[in-house]
């Protein structure tokens, strides 16, 4: 039987719960929570390296001047730390990965920043599930794709049905930026779908975004070698890390 509070809960709809207001002066934030390291897993040396090597590189060998330049593009994609352009910049420069995976190309300013360093045929495969010129304020030009180094496919690649026409670019990848839909969904189904891949290399992947309440759970339970570097790339979280079968 219905409680008195119940029945007037349906009546009035669920008390609103208030947002706390950021205690500092700033632009953009959200709700999040610091937890604690209840297991001390050691980090791989090729993820620190990788961290370090990328991160030392970031002042004096990365220039994305010429992509800040750009018609539409936002002026905090010159920030750093902060944004996370100039990480993924150096991530490929120090990795020179021939074969680069993005998971969400959106206006495609990601994009632009790991192609800029990919190694002579070396290639960027960003998929999403709109086209880029469908995004409103897209970066991207047309001449960005002519050299043969980017390209878009629109797939759902947490669809089991899309991935086996995907599985030889993907199991040959070496490096995978996910800057999915964070929605607590996309990415367990993402994973699902790469264990069942035979990656010739275990890949380096990053995961975007991982400060945010609907990552926390996701992020947290990620069974892989994983390295936060979230101070030297996107305030709302940056996550290192290195497959492997398990």
């Amino acid at each position: 039987m219905p409680t008195v509070n119940g029945l007037v809960s349906r009546l009035l709809g669920r008390p609103r719960i208030e947002r706390p207001p950021c205690p500092v002066p700033t632009e953009d934030s959200f709700l999040t929570f610091a937890t604690s390291i209840d297991k001390a897993e050691p980090i791989p040396l090729r993820l620190l390296n990788l961290a370090l090597d990328a991160v030392r590189a970031i002042p004096t060998e990365v220039d994305l001047s010429d992509l800040a330049k750009r018609e539409d593009m936002p002026d905090w994609f010159s920030i750093w730390p902060g944004e996370h352009y100039f990480l993924l910049a150096a991530v490929v420069l120090k990795m020179q990965p021939q074969i680069v995976i993005e998971i969400g190309t959106d206006k495609g300013m990601s994009s632009l920043a790991l192609k800029k360093y990919l190694p002579p045929g070396g290639k960027l495969v960003t998929y999403d599930i709109k086209p880029w010129k469908d995004v409103p304020g897209f970066v991207l030009r047309d001449s960005d794709f002519t050299d043969g180094k980017l390209e878009q496919r629109l797939i759902d690649l947490s669809d089991p049905i899309q991935i086996p026409s995907q599985r030889d670019l993907l199991e040959s990848a070496d490096f995978v930026f996910i800057d999915a839909p964070k929605d607590n969904v996309f990415e367990y189904r993402l994973m699902e779908q790469f264990k069942l891949l035979n990656f010739k290399k275990n890949p380096i992947l990053l995961f975007d975004d991982t400060r945010l309440t609907s990552m926390l759970p996701f992020w947290h339970k990620l069974p892989y070698p994983k390295l936060d570097i979230s101070s030297f790339g996107h305030w709302s979280g940056t996550g290192l890390v290195e497959w492997k079968r398990l």
